[in-house]
């Protein structure tokens, strides 16, 4: 009886589980991630100063963006990155202006601590800026919305 209390007490307190889905941002004690947040997928979801868009890769290397659709403000860094167990080159093009001071179309990922990156910081006008997200000779398009 007294084992029945004490994984009730440590379950409702979330002690001794082992739910990973948890972020770093979200859980007390640890550093947040040093790339924001994960990019808003709607219009209404929060403002940050710095997010991540995560690419992921299917069985025959076609990447795709999580979210596929990404909602900042101008002015907002957006970082995309591969995962850190499956590390792959790929670039992000875009096929009109881009939304950047910097004005480049084809941005090259580096390799950033153990895993491939490209930044970005948004600046322009309000509206959907699609992109390239090419890796592995395959090539897919989400887009940027700037509100």
């Amino acid at each position: 009886m007294a084992l029945v209390a004490v994984a009730v007490v440590m379950s409702a307190a979330g002690c001794g589980g082992t739910d990973k889905t948890a972020s770093s941002a979200e859980a007390p004690g640890l550093a947040p991630d040093p790339d924001g947040i994960l990019c808003p997928d709607n219009a209404k979801g929060p403002k940050a100063v710095a997010v991540y868009i995560n690419i992921a890769y299917a069985l025959d290397g076609t990447p795709s963006a999580s979210p596929d659709q990404c909602y900042v403000d101008a002015g907002t860094k957006i970082t995309w990155r591969d995962p850190p167990d499956k590390t792959t080159a790929f670039n992000v093009i875009f096929s009109s202006a881009p939304p950047t001071a910097e004005g480049a179309a084809r941005l090259s990922a580096m390799s950033a601590a153990g895993r491939y990156k490209v930044t970005i910081t948004t600046y322009g006008s309000a509206g959907s800026y699609k992109y390239g997200l090419q890796a592995n000779g395959k090539t897919v398009d989400p887009a940027i919305i700037i509100r």
